[in-house]
């Protein structure tokens, strides 16, 4: 007997009907908890399941991009694209794990959101070995794919005759194939005229080409073909005014060769990395061949694997030290000043001869700044508050020597035109200094961004220059004007420095910067004295 029924019994007044009702009721009510039980358990299953799933790809997602091991991911060092990379010298080392980054750069997560396009520290070596290292990215903040574009874009587009223009620019891009188009070979069957495979590299290759305008020719036109057909394919600024001796040095000391070094041919494969780095970002070699151990203010380069270079840590970006003390930034700026002669090296064995040279010296050779943003220029050692110039993508290499044998090179110094300050300035304010990287991937061609293609052919046809003086107080001077980056660094000074940077900046008579770079050094040397560094910094 069921509860209602012992209801019906003990309540006389309910009826059949009711309690008929009321037991279907029941019954009906039992269901549905039942019901909502295995709703309740299937749902909490589900979301189990769901919830398991939700946990273990947060920690797959964790351990790849933010808990992942220091070490670098040889993934990213685009190693299987050489011979269209800066080398592969130290790639033993990245694939035993030797090589990490530091700080939040650990994780891949910070890749994605970062270009670093100031270089990523990292260390080298590991427990009581490890040191600093600085890592860049040849061709950043190019993508890598953009880089890959400017290596296909180079060298007769050969390989299907038949081809259209439409199907060849649907073409896909194999770096790694397409870079052996840049010094083609003798091919009788496609017709084409290439270079003997033992014909050795020459200046010729990457020194820029001079187009001469017509006596009743339209200048413009020059122009025209200067940027329709020699800057796309063009070499970067460091090789525009090559003379062979300068070139055989840039091959003697550059160290990412695979060959043995007593070899006197070079492999195409090393021919073309050397290329690779002059076409893309010069850098690299221009540390390898210039390098800080004879004075040169760059920094010390370690190797390369892949499309990443390692280098010596040598400090921050300037950037960070815009807004420091006043005594501090004395003492930098009194660096900064040092700059310009550290960047000319006087020819020492008096040679009238060319080829009486030393040919594995640095000695008579000149290297002017190409690149004018001050916070990314310099690098500062919090230490000893050394300063090195960290970007010397767009700065050209001068043979002084070479120079001087000329027969109409001039002995007097070359004098920057102040107008060269106006176009400075206007590049500097549309952010234009540092070219179009991102889009072309590569050097941008023979012309710093912010220098006339005239100013660039001066400094390649004269024994001396104040170019590096000028860009030093340009720099500065433009640099504290508005609200550009780090338009604090010069607060504070005396009106003095500054009106001695203006007359710098503008001066027009031979020598006369050197003397103001001399006088504002004495300021800087006054001035220091008044404010002696806090004890306990």
């Amino acid at each position: 007997m069921d509860e209602f029924t012992q209801v019906g019994h003990r309540v006389p007044f309910i009826s059949q009907g009711e309690k008929k009702h009321n037991e279907v009721t029941y019954k009906r009510r039992a269901v549905t908890r039942d019901e909502s039980r295995y709703l309740r358990c299937a749902v909490f299953v589900i979301f189990s399941i769901l919830g398991i799933v939700v946990l273990i790809t947060t920690c797959i997602l964790l351990n790849y991009y933010v808990l992942t091991n220091a070490a670098v991911d040889v993934d990213i060092l685009e190693a299987k694209k050489c011979p269209g990379c800066a080398g592969q010298s130290i790639c033993p080392a990245f694939f035993r794990g030797d090589v990490s980054f530091s700080g939040i750069y650990r994780s891949r997560l910070a890749h994605l959101f970062h270009s670093a396009s100031f270089g990523l520290d990292g260390t080298m070596g590991l427990y009581e070995t490890a040191r600093k290292v600085h890592l860049r990215r040849v061709g950043n903040p190019a993508p890598p794919e953009v880089v890959d574009d400017a290596v296909c874009r180079r060298g007769p587009q050969h390989g299907l005759p038949g081809a259209s223009e439409v199907a060849r620019a649907k073409l896909k891009c194999i770096p790694h194939l397409a870079i052996w188009r840049w010094r083609p070979t003798n091919d009788p069957v496609e017709g084409m005229n290439g270079d003997p495979v033992d014909l050795p590299l020459h200046r010729g290759l990457v020194a820029a080409p001079v187009f001469l305008p017509p006596q009743d020719g339209d200048p413009t036109l020059v122009e025209d073909n200067w940027a329709s057909r020699v800057m796309p394919t063009a070499f970067s600024p460091a090789t525009r005014c090559a003379s062979d001796r300068l070139f055989r040095l840039l091959q003697s000391r550059f160290r990412e060769r695979t060959s043995f070094g007593a070899e006197t041919r070079w492999l195409r494969f090393d021919e073309l990395m050397f290329l690779f780095n002059l076409a893309v970002d010069p850098q690299a070699v221009i540390w390898q061949t210039f390098p800080r151990t004879e004075g040169w203010p760059f920094p010390t380069y370690i190797g390369a694997c892949g499309r990443w270079t390692v280098q010596n840590y040598h400090g921050v970006p300037l950037l960070r030290f815009c807004d420091s003390p006043l005594w501090l930034r004395l003492r930098l700026l009194l660096n900064i000043m040092d700059i310009p002669d550290r960047l000319e090296r006087s020819d020492s064995t008096g040679s009238k001869n060319v080829m009486d040279a030393p040919e594995d010296s640095t000695s008579g050779y000149a290297i002017y700044l190409g690149n004018f943003d001050l916070p990314s220029l310099f690098t500062v050692d919090p230490q000893s508050y050394n300063v090195t110039v960290a970007n010397l993508r767009h700065a050209i290499i001068v043979d002084i020597h070479a120079v001087s044998l000329y027969q109409n090179a001039s002995t007097k110094e070359h004098v920057v035109n102040p107008n060269a300050t106006v176009f400075l300035a206007r590049g500097l304010g549309s952010h234009d200094c540092e070219g179009n990287i991102a889009k072309s991937g590569d050097a941008g061609g023979t012309t710093p961004p912010c220098m006339t293609r005239a100013h660039a052919d001066e400094l390649c046809s004269n024994v001396h220059s104040d170019h590096n003086i000028w860009a030093i107080c340009a720099t500065l001077l433009l640099s504290h004007e508005g609200t550009r980056p780090c338009s604090g660094f010069l607060h504070g000074l005396p009106s003095e420095f500054i009106s001695t940077l203006q007359d710098c900046v503008h001066s027009l008579g031979p020598g006369y910067r050197r003397k103001m770079l001399v006088r504002a050094k004495d300021i800087l040397l006054r001035t220091i004295q008044l404010h002696p560094e806090p004890k306990g910094w």
